[in-house]
C-alpha cells in the first residue's frame, strides 16, 4: 500500500522550498519510463501499481534513443519543503503547466490518517488522474484542463 497523500496548490510563492531539481520524464509504455534528473539519466521499470521495481542509470545516447519511442513527455521541477521532510512539491512545465502537486509521504497508515494538511495546501487530489505522472501522461490537453479546473479554485 502506498502511504502518500497528494494535494494541489496554486503557487509556490512564500513556501520555504529547496532549490528545484528538474525532471524530464518520458513514458515508453505503462511499465517503462525514462528520466533525466539534472544530468543523470535513468530507466525505471514500474509494476501494475505504478511502483518502481527497478531503476538503473543509463547513458545519454540510450536515453535519447528511447525518448523517440515515448508516447508522452512530462517536465517538472521538484522541491522539498524545508519545514517538513515528508513533503515535496512538483511544479509542472510545458503541457501540464498550471499543475503544482504537493506530496506527503508517511511511515504508517495511522500517521497518514491523522495528518492535517498545511494551511497553504489546497484540495486533496490523491485519487484523481493528477496524482501520478503515469495517469497524467495519458490525459489529453482538454482532459487535463477539465481535471485541473475541478481542484483549482478561482
Amino acid at each position: 500500500m502506498r502511504l502518500t497523500r497528494r494535494f494541489i496548490i496554486k503557487s509556490i510563492d512564500n513556501i520555504k522550498l529547496t532549490s528545484p531539481i528538474k525532471y524530464e520524464r518520458y513514458y515508453i509504455n505503462d511499465n517503462l519510463r525514462i528520466q533525466r534528473k539534472n544530468n543523470i539519466f535513468e530507466k525505471e521499470i514500474l509494476n501494475e501499481e505504478n511502483i518502481i521495481v527497478e531503476k538503473v542509470k543509463i547513458l545519454e545516447n540510450e536515453f535519447n534513443k528511447l525518448k523517440e519511442t515515448a508516447y508522452s513527455k512530462i517536465i517538472r521541477n521538484s522541491y522539498l519543503y524545508l519545514d517538513d521532510a515528508r513533503i515535496s512539491v512538483k511544479k509542472y512545465l510545458g503541457k501540464y503547466e498550471g499543475l503544482i502537486r504537493v506530496e506527503v509521504k508517511f511511515n504508517s497508515i495511522e500517521e497518514m490518517n491523522n495528518y492535517r494538511k498545511e494551511s497553504w495546501m489546497g484540495m486533496e487530489i490523491t485519487n484523481s488522474p493528477l496524482a501520478f505522472d503515469k495517469d497524467l501522461s495519458k490525459l489529453t490537453e482538454q482532459e487535463f484542463l477539465l481535471e485541473l479546473n475541478k481542484y483549482i479554485r478561482k
